[in-house]
């Protein structure tokens, strides 16, 4: 007569599950500590195809992308959205315009200062080559650069959800100088 792991009567099924959560739970315990500084290393299970997730929503660039650019903003566990590279923001009360005050001082690997050219550009090619990009921004018709440290999105009908995608892990921000590249 054949049984079932979970049926044994002996009950070592249980025994082994019940091992396993109490190993796992102090396992996490011991690494809920925080060390800031040293070098993280870290394996990646598919080399991903590019490194920041503009045009992809494939793991690997999920996961290393976000290491190297941020997004606008970002969300704590509750999902409300914080400040990352935008440090306010504010929706019009007809829902059409999202206005974004830029983080000053922040620069690009080659020195360049990140700008709202930098939002518009990164927006738009979201929206015309990232795979959920085409549905996420359908409603964003323009966005407009009125000077260097303010974004404005412009909508053609509302989009309550756009605060919590620009959270994810697939919003980020990029060179303007990428243009150069992909040319929108």
């Amino acid at each position: 007569m054949r049984m079932s792991l979970c049926h044994r009567p002996d009950g070592s099924f249980w025994k082994l599950a019940l091992a396993a959560i109490a190993g796992g739970l102090f396992a996490v315990g011991a690494f809920a500590q925080t060390r800031s500084g040293g070098t993280l290393n870290w394996i990646i299970a598919v080399e991903p195809a590019l490194f920041v997730p503009l045009t992809t929503s494939a793991g690997g660039s999920c996961d290393l992308g976000p290491k190297v650019v941020e997004g606008l903003l970002t969300c704590d566990y509750e999902l409300n959205p914080r400040p990352l590279l935008a440090t306010a923001w504010s929706v019009s009360k007809d829902g059409l315009r999202y206005r974004f005050d830029l983080r000053k001082g922040v620069k690009w690997h080659d020195g360049k200062d990140f700008t709202s050219d930098d939002v518009a550009f990164s927006i738009l090619a979201l929206k015309h080559y990232h795979p959920r990009g085409h549905s996420t921004f359908a409603n964003v018709e323009r966005v407009e650069t009125p000077d260097a440290h303010t974004a404005i999105l412009v909508l053609s009908k509302p989009a309550p959800y756009l605060l919590l995608q620009l959270s994810t892990v697939n919003r980020k921000m990029v060179n303007l100088k990428l243009n150069t590249i992909i040319n929108i």
